[in-house]
């Protein structure tokens, strides 16, 4: 799902609070999934965040960082071989196979590109292949071509059975035939919520139907910013979206798990019996929240190896 507006509109602000990025108290409501309340503590052990800006050592090949994140991330009881393994799979799944023996980038070598070095700050945040991942502008200072694999990349792996979510600035064509939803904002609320396909419907029975040749995105953000500027704003735009909404519901597809009927816990418990959240662990304690130390070194060690990984590379703040 890909989260799109105009500067200000709120976009990483929304992906910070699902993510749990915020100071308690500055926010209201709950964030479900499933339809049941997510602990904070949980949300951490499922969920990975990529941040716009990546912290890796320029002197390290691509193989070395994500196997320098595999040794801090993944369980310490989680033999070598197993972490290689999980390594050399993540290289495949980012397509980075031909740049694996190519240092990040340094002085006196020319590193990895652009694209390649935004796969590898995705990688050191997937390697325990999390069932939620949020990212904040994945495609930022890329060329089309290198954002369009950035995002072929997430496509593999919200196809893997992870739920990826987010923020992009006017995504391609390309792009947009890679997504399953968009959401876009405009002062923090939604004007529209639905499929890429569904766009040409929304905005026609709006009254604005977008033209064959346009960009369906640039056409919606270049109303929507039209509209911003106009004295009523988006409300108009806001509550229809309300309207669509509930005329759509009920042909909106289910996930799986409300198929099912699945619990929280059982989806979770599930999602680790098909390989996500690698560890090899066999917790049966019935409180998902118990989970943490057995998918994740202690707190203690996180922050210790994001201290390291600060003061090695002077280039970070």
């Amino acid at each position: 799902m890909a989260v799109l507006g105009a500067s200000g509109s709120g976009k990483s602000t929304l992906i910070d609070a699902l993510a749990n990025r915020i100071a308690k108290g500055s926010l209201k409501g709950t964030v479900a999934l499933n339809g049941e309340t997510l602990e904070s503590r949980l949300l951490k052990v499922i969920s990975a965040y990529v941040m716009q800006d990546d912290l890796l050592f320029p002197m390290l090949t691509v193989e070395e960082t994500l196997m320098f994140a595999a040794e801090f991330r993944l369980p310490r009881t989680l033999s070598k071989s197993k972490k290689n393994a999980r390594v050399q799979a993540l290289i495949e799944q980012l397509g980075l196979r031909n740049a694996a023996k190519t240092v990040i980038d340094d002085e006196g070598h020319r590193g990895v590109s652009g694209g390649e070095r935004q796969r590898v700050s995705i990688g050191i945040d997937i390697i325990h292949d999390p069932i939620l991942l949020f990212l904040d502008e994945p495609t930022s200072r890329l060329d089309s071509t290198s954002a369009f694999l950035v995002v072929k990349v997430l496509q593999r792996i919200a196809q893997s059975r992870s739920i990826v979510i987010m923020s992009i600035h006017q995504p391609s064509y390309r792009i947009l035939g890679l997504l399953d939803r968009m959401i876009f904002l405009s002062w923090g609320q939604t004007v529209y919520s639905g499929s890429p396909s569904q766009l040409p419907v929304f905005f026609s029975e709006f009254g604005h139907p977008i033209p064959e040749t346009d960009n369906k995105t640039e056409f919606a953000l270049d109303l929507i910013r039209e509209l911003e500027g106009s004295p009523g704003g988006t409300k108009s735009l806001v509550e229809f979206n309300k309207s669509w909404q509930s005329m759509t519901k009920h042909h909106q597809t289910t996930t799986e798990a409300e198929r099912n009927g699945l619990s929280l816990k059982e989806a979770i418990s599930e999602s680790i019996s098909r390989g996500k959240l690698v560890s090899g662990a066999t917790n049966t304690n019935p409180n998902p929240s118990s989970m943490v130390p057995t998918f994740a070194n202690p707190f203690w060690i996180e922050m210790a190896t994001q201290s390291k990984r600060s003061f090695l590379n002077p280039n970070t703040t």
